[in-house]
């Protein structure tokens, strides 16, 4: 009886950063169809195709995976909204604002239902552990734009507290957009764009 050998350079299983990426991939899709609460570990395994005892090799609890999906949500927009910045001339810091806050709405429109569970947000009562300060990552990333700033004006505000300030006016003002209009949300969107970053440049004397 002859036995059947793997094919020479082909892994038998996939790398442990593959593996624990399948995990938070399948994580995603089924905290947003039952929510984390109800979400069950081994719903979870079962669609990324592993082993209960896959999931303890990456992840304490499920509460551990829930941080980890948070996390990378973060870094994706962080990256996202980074190259949508610095594909604009570096001297251009007006229109590197502009493009930040722009997508940052479009980022929050277009992936509601993954940030919504995983901040705890519904349409009834809106909650959310999300930390608008340094430790935010993503807030971090727009201070050090509004930080980059040439030769800025010598009243304009402390670049901490504008990312701050200006963070949380189009975080909290596009949460309600989403939960409270049912129709023409693009529209919306675009009209949102428009009166935040009037606001931003307002605040940060960006105009003068």
């Amino acid at each position: 009886m002859s036995v059947r050998r793997p094919s020479p350079g082909r892994p038998r299983t996939k790398p442990a950063d593959e593996r624990r990426a399948d995990l938070m991939d399948a994580a995603e899709w089924v905290f947003v169809e039952r929510g984390v609460d109800a979400a069950r570990i081994n719903e979870i395994t079962e669609r990324a195709g592993v082993a209960i005892g896959t999931f303890y090799l990456h992840f304490g609890s499920k509460r551990d995976l829930m941080l980890a999906v948070r996390a990378r949500f973060i870094d994706r927009l962080v990256e996202r909204q980074d190259a949508a910045v610095r594909s604009l001339p570096a001297d251009d810091w007006t229109g590197r604002l502009d493009a930040w806050l722009s997508d940052a709405v479009r980022a929050y429109v277009d992936h509601a239902e993954l940030h919504d569970v995983l901040y705890g947000h519904t349409p009834i009562n809106a909650t959310t552990e999300i930390q608008v300060s340094p430790e935010n990552a993503h807030v971090e990333a727009f201070r050090r734009l509004i930080a980059e700033r040439p030769n800025p004006p010598a009243d304009v505000p402390n670049p901490a507290m504008a990312a701050n300030l200006i963070y949380s006016a189009w975080y909290g003002a596009t949460h309600a957009l989403l939960h409270h209009e049912a129709e023409d949300i693009d529209r919306l969107a675009d009209d949102l764009i428009a009166d935040i970053t009037d606001l931003a440049h307002r605040y940060l004397r960006a105009d003068g």
